[in-house]
């Protein structure tokens, strides 16, 4: 069976000779790896003229790809009145999304290692990125190209009347009034032991979104957490149905700290369940909720950094991780970054926010909480 090149159209900013040069590179690589790349720089000057040429390059090839940088950002977004070639291409490819109605499966940002999320144009910036100086996200980019994805096992048989049931497996019933979702498992996550809270990283140049690691004792456990976690909401969590939220402030009969909670968030599961036909049988939503405290050094700054890191980009990661501990070497972090999930909203709150028990923080007021030893 002959397999097919995919043909590949690169679009980027002149911006300096180093950054045209490691576009270059880039192409290359892809290149020699069976990846039919188009790029200016193999060009000399076209017969048809440039215009007609990005034209046809954009119209013909399989996937974009966007190199995003500040340069081409502003360029794109009219902040930048340099670069005619790039406000060419960029009409071309915007008309392209309007076409498609918004259902992108050609254009494809990527960025090197000192790119950041907020230089994708703003129309693509739900997509998928990839850092291509990272050679895991390399890879996935290249068989992403070749079309190749991730094998699923085969299909089962349906369970009969089990007992409870995931989003969209509810069995039929003549009348369902509680509905108990999964998307926290309590077992896994008891099993998985989340004893040592959560670890802020930082990108040391702030370039790239912050890390909100969940470090677990198993780490194994944590990353089948979230890689069912990934299954259901994605790798972008888009209708943010994990729910975040840190409450700082005085509690009573606890010690200096701050809670950290991860759960459901109750209004993204009640709009997909209007799309379900069970929907007129529920009354009563369970969701499942796990919560932290945070007892960290006073003169500790990592969480106020991770606020302005987050106000920065907009977003962050959410993360599994293990802490680790060597005598000669000190703490550290097994950051497991396959399977990290973006997200955009965090709640930061104080205690005395929480107001009622229709709040969704509202446990962290009962009195069982209160009296609990952390």
């Amino acid at each position: 069976m002959e397999v097919k090149n995919p043909a590949v159209f690169i679009s980027y900013s002149h911006e300096s000779k180093e950054h045209q040069d490691r576009v270059l590179n880039f192409s290359n690589k892809l290149r020699s790896e069976g990846i039919d790349c188009s790029l200016d720089q193999y060009e000399e000057s076209p017969p048809e003229g440039w215009p007609k040429w990005m034209d046809k390059k954009v119209m013909e090839s399989n996937f974009i790809l966007i190199v995003c940088t500040e340069t081409y950002y502003k360029r794109v977004m009219g902040d930048d009145v340099k670069g005619l070639g790039i406000k060419w291409e960029s009409t071309l490819i915007y008309q392209q999304l309007y076409n498609a109605g918004n259902e992108n499966t050609r254009f494809i940002p990527v960025i090197f290692n000192d790119g950041k999320f907020e230089y994708i144009p703003n129309p693509l910036q739900g997509a998928t990125f990839y850092n291509v100086d990272n050679s895991d996200e390399y890879d996935k980019l290249y068989w992403r190209l070749r079309g190749v994805k991730t094998q699923k096992p085969e299909l089962g048989k349906l369970r009969n009347r089990p007992e409870d049931g995931e989003l969209g497996e509810l069995p039929i019933k003549e009348r369902k009034t509680l509905f108990l979702s999964s998307l926290i498992d309590q077992e896994k996550w008891n099993k998985a032991k989340w004893r040592n809270g959560v670890a802020y990283l930082y990108d040391s140049q702030g370039e790239l979104p912050p890390m909100f690691t969940v470090l677990f004792d198993n780490i194994e456990l944590g990353t089948e957490i979230f890689k069912e976690l990934i299954a259901k909401v994605g790798e972008d969590d888009k209708n943010e149905r994990i729910r975040l939220s840190i409450v700082e402030g005085d509690v009573p009969n606890q010690e200096y700290g701050y809670f950290v909670t991860i759960g459901e968030n109750a209004e993204a599961t009640n709009k997909l369940l209007k799309n379900s036909p069970l929907n007129d049988n529920i009354r009563y939503l369970a969701l499942g909720q796990r919560i932290h405290r945070m007892k960290p050094d006073k003169n500790s700054d990592s969480l106020s950094i991770f606020k302005k890191e987050y106000k920065k980009h907009g977003c962050y990661y959410i993360v599994p991780a293990k802490q680790l501990y060597d005598p000669k070497k000190g703490y550290g972090f097994q950051v497991e970054t396959d399977y990290k999930i973006l997200k955009r909203e965090i709640g930061f709150r104080n205690y005395t926010d929480i107001s009622s028990k229709n709040d969704p923080d509202s446990t962290l007021k009962s009195q069982n909480l209160l009296n609990h030893k952390f």
